[in-house]
């Protein structure tokens, strides 16, 4: 007997009445608070209990395992191979990672992108990687890891790496950047461009990866989903890139910050730490104020300042929320910090709000007020 098939369609109306249920158990809970019965105190908590047990159900009746799509690459990998007269080993870790299913279809055109450029790009024939003294098999391997409320999914291949040259050159041929700018550029910089839109250098434009199908689609791609990408590399010795990905796309573990009046949440899958930096440890370089940490500059960007709030007066240490995403790394500049929140991403349905940059959506509280979601891949 099959198992029936249920619609994502299906599930995300499911999800978004649990949503909608946990919302009103806060709200009940609110409007209740100074009660002192018994009885209302032991139905609350059922209530909750409930509540609780239904979302993690549901949650989990939406989860896949990483397999669903993994089964189709060995395939594609052996066929690109013989194509191209080389010789791959394909491992795949972590099959067994569950992601939600509308995570899983999204992410299933990024993984085949990378996974092709690495075949295509990164690994070297046989007689040439002999040549370098390394094994004429190359290696290409897919790991899935489950974070604290992330997964993680590495791509790593042992090929000829990035050439940051060709990068810097095809930035400033196509007006991306500036003479000056590219020579400033440290290593990690310019591998970064790499996702810049519009840019594809020769070595990536194939018949096999897409005709340069650039990596700034794949980029956009999985930061929409509240996700984030960055790539390491080393010339000679292969690239891996790091997919960030949330859990669910119905939930969020968030930090919740407050700016002038208002309160705000951050995404935890964005959140390297939170710091309390003296006033005068704030310099300003450029024009930017930064604050100088393990000897680099972090750039600070005051939130106030970007939602065109006055400055606090007598300030003296400033709550800096350090975020990170595709490796760069920036503080965030808030008036408090209200602690961890689980909230329950609403997408703007309207389309005078779907395009607002800065911000992924919005979550209702239990007092019934709506709090704004930053989008930390836009504002970085």
């Amino acid at each position: 007997m099959q198992g029936s098939r249920i619609s994502t369609e299906q599930l995300d109306k499911l999800m978004n009445l649990v949503g909608e249920l946990v919302i009103n158990r806060s709200r009940v809970k609110e409007l209740t608070g100074e009660a002192t019965s018994k009885d209302l105190e032991l139905v609350l908590s059922d209530f909750q209990k409930l509540t609780r047990e239904l979302q993690e159900e549901v949650l989990e009746i939406r989860m896949v395992p990483l397999d669903h799509i993994t089964n189709i690459f060995p395939r594609m990998i052996r066929d690109l191979a013989k194509a191209q007269n080389k010789k791959i080993n394909f491992i795949i870790r972590g099959k067994e990672i569950k992601l939600d299913r509308a995570i899983m279809e999204e992410i299933v055109d990024p993984l085949v992108h990378l996974l092709r450029n690495a075949a295509d790009h990164g690994i070297e024939i046989p007689e040439k990687r002999v040549e370098l003294g390394k094994d004429e098999n190359g290696t290409i391997m897919i790991t899935a890891s489950r974070q604290q409320n992330y997964v993680l999914i590495k791509i790593e291949d042992d090929g000829r790496g990035i050439n940051t040259e060709e990068i810097r050159k095809a930035a400033l041929e196509k007006g991306l950047i500036s003479r000056e700018e590219a020579e400033k550029l440290s290593e990690r910089e310019a591998i970064q461009l790499i996702f810049a839109p519009g840019l594809s250098t020769s070595s990536m434009i194939t018949d096999l990866s897409g005709r340069g199908v650039g990596m700034d689609v794949v980029k956009n791609r999985i930061e929409r989903l509240g996700g984030s990408i960055k790539v390491d590399s080393k010339p000679g010795s292969g690239s891996r890139f790091e997919l960030r990905l949330p859990i669910t796309i119905a939930l969020y573990q968030a930090m919740l910050v407050k700016v002038g009046m208002e309160r705000y949440a951050i995404p935890f899958t964005n959140i390297v730490k939170s710091i309390s930096v003296r006033k005068e440890e704030v310099r300003h370089i450029g024009g930017e104020e930064v604050v100088v940490m393990n000897e680099k500059a972090l750039p600070l960007l005051r939130l106030r300042k970007l939602f065109q709030l006055p400055d606090i007066q007598k300030e003296e240490n400033l709550v800096v929320v350090i975020v990170e995403n595709a490796g760069r790394y920036i503080g965030l500049v808030v008036d408090a910090l209200l602690g961890k929140q689980e909230v329950i991403l609403k997408n703007f349905k309207s389309r005078l709000l779907e395009k607002t940059r800065g911000f992924a959506g919005a979550t209702i509280m239990g007092d019934g007020s709506v709090i704004l979601i930053l989008d930390v891949n836009s504002i970085i």
